[in-house]
Formats: C-alpha cells, structure tokens, sequence
C-alpha cells in the first residue's frame, strides 16, 4: 500500500487560498462568485470544472480511451465532458436526471438505465447503489475511473450520498426502525454501511489499475460545500475514505490538498479560527472534536489506521485510490 501527497507545492489544482476574513465583522467573506454554501466553490463556473478535472486526470495518469463514469452530475456533466474532450469514453450516473417518475417511487432505488447522449457523454439514470443490480444496464460494465464530484458527502443538507439522498434510502429501506431524524447514531451508522457498500461494489467494477476519486463538494457547481468551521469534519470524512480504499484492495491512495503549515499560516492572524487550524493540524485532536451532521462514529481501530497514514495535511480537497 503506497500513498500519495499532492499539496500545493507538488500540483494541487484546487484553489490554494483561504476565504478572506474580515476580523471586525467577525464573518467569512468569499471571493469570485463562490456560493456563499462554501469556502472554496466553482459556484456555476463549468469551465474552472472541467479545467481542473484535466489536470486531475494528468496527475492520475489517465490516458485517453480509458473509460469513465462520474456518479451524481446532477447539472454538472462538465466532468463527464470533460473526460470525452479528453478522448475518454465518458459516462455518467444521475438519480434524477431523466427519471421516470411513473416507473419509479423512489430515485433511491433505480437500477441504471441509458438516458440520453449529450455532447459525446452517455447518461444514465440510476442510483449508484443499484448499479449491479440485475437489471442495471451498467451491471457487466468495467470502468477506470469513477468520479464523484461534490456528491459523495456535503457539509449541509443536499442531495450527496452522504447527505439528503442517503438518509432518504435509508429511511425507506428500514421502515420498521425509529431512527427518529436526523440525531440518531443508528442512522448515522446505516449511511456509513451504505457509502461503504458503494466502494466495495465499485472497485469490483474497475478494470486492472482503475480507480475512484471522491472531490469535495467545496468545488461542485452549486457550492453546498464545507464552510471553514466544518473543514475538520470534512477532513475526517476524507482520511476515513483513503482508508477504506486501502481496506477495498487499494494498491496507492492520492491525497489532494493544502499542507498542515499553509493552513496554520492561513489562518494564524484570525482569532476565531486558531482553534481549527490546531484541530486541522492535529490528528488526534481532529478525531477528538465533535463531529459533524450525518457523520458515524470510528472505531479505534480505524483511527489508528488513519493516524498510520501519517497524511500531512490540513486541508483535504480530493482522495483517490487506485485498484
């Protein structure tokens, strides 16, 4: 098992800036049209997206005619366009997008189904946790990169794996429970099973040296992301996630994002954020703060793994495992 640093020295793509801050306001200001949702955002700038998703591409040695699936575009396909502009066999997999409501109860239970072709890239609608189910039309696919961009998790409510849509098959799928949302740690426990069935059911999808990459929902089209106070929380989600891919068979996992030392700096002249650049800082103080919405509990087990990683940043943008 290997691991991988990208920070902002060695080719991080992702913005290298803090939000401003104005102390005697004592409130976050943001820059460039991100959504006032995030601290970082690519707040509708389809463009800045598929930048970036190329440069993720290159760093992850992906060549053309490789085949690719981003999971949850939702009205960001620019991933997936991407991807065919880069000569890829692009994919995508959305719930919502071309949903047949008469069909289907619930967008949380829909095995893949194709959808439409928009600009080289075929959709399909479908939920990712049916993708092997027996009627999947995707079911005998393999695939060398699934992406998933600002669907995986969020830091409020929206429609993220780790989110809305994922409560809500929860909820349905354990009708008989009192899971009494949304402060219930059985809850919170089942949504972990689920993201974790997901990730063992991708891998198996992906071709020899294929792989996953999870990329914050900070940088989604409609922001929803992590503000700075939630930034520890995320960051555990994200070093929880490096290590299930090493659990999943994983050969390297890719961390994606700012040094310990840039954060502390960053953030060093404002009073009312020390406290999070010491938790960003820390691993065992990180495991120790509260955690945040939707976020199960971890096991010592996992923690020690996750501290063995010894993974030296404080801000964590995107993790990637390879298979």
């Amino acid at each position: 098992m290997k691991t991988v640093i990208i920070d902002e020295s060695s080719g991080n793509p992702f913005p290298t800036e803090m939000p401003l801050v104005d102390p005697t306001l004592e409130k976050f200001s943001f820059l460039g049209g991100f959504s006032d949702a995030s601290t970082e955002g690519y707040h509708h700038d389809n463009q800045l997206i598929k930048i970036t998703t190329k440069k993720l591409a290159e760093l992850i040695s992906l060549e053309s005619g490789k085949k690719t699936i981003d999971i949850g575009y939702g009205s960001n396909l620019s991933v997936a366009e991407a991807m065919q502009e880069l000569e890829m066999e692009a994919y995508g997999l959305d719930s919502q997008d071309g949903l047949d409501h008469e069909k289907y109860e619930s967008a949380s239970f829909v095995p893949a189904y194709f959808n439409s072709e928009q600009k080289g890239v075929q959709k399909y609608c479908g939920s990712i946790e049916e993708i092997l189910d027996e009627n999947s039309e995707l079911k005998n696919n393999k695939f060398d990169l699934f992406t998933f961009w600002g669907s995986w998790e969020s830091g409020g409510y929206n429609f993220a794996i780790g989110g809305e849509m994922g409560e809500f098959r929860i909820m349905k799928e354990y009708q008989n429970k009192n899971l009494d949302h949304p402060q219930n740690e059985e809850l919170h426990d089942l949504m972990q099973k689920n993201k974790d069935k997901i990730i063992s059911e991708t891998s198996s999808m992906l071709n020899p040296d294929g792989g996953t990459m999870v990329i914050s929902s900070r940088y989604a089209r409609h922001g929803a992301g992590f503000t700075t106070e939630q930034l520890p929380w995320e960051k555990r989600i994200m070093l929880r996630l490096g290590q299930t891919f090493f659990d999943n068979g994983a050969k390297e996992v890719y961390f994606i994002g700012l040094s310990k030392n840039t954060v502390q700096k960053q953030m060093e002249n404002y009073s009312g954020l020390i406290d999070i650049a010491n938790t960003l800082g820390d691993d065992s103080t990180l495991f120790e703060s509260k955690r945040g919405f939707y976020e199960a509990g971890y096991s010592e087990k996992m923690i020690e793994a996750i501290k063995d990683m010894q993974v030296p940043l404080g801000r964590i943008d995107a993790v990637y495992g390879r298979f």
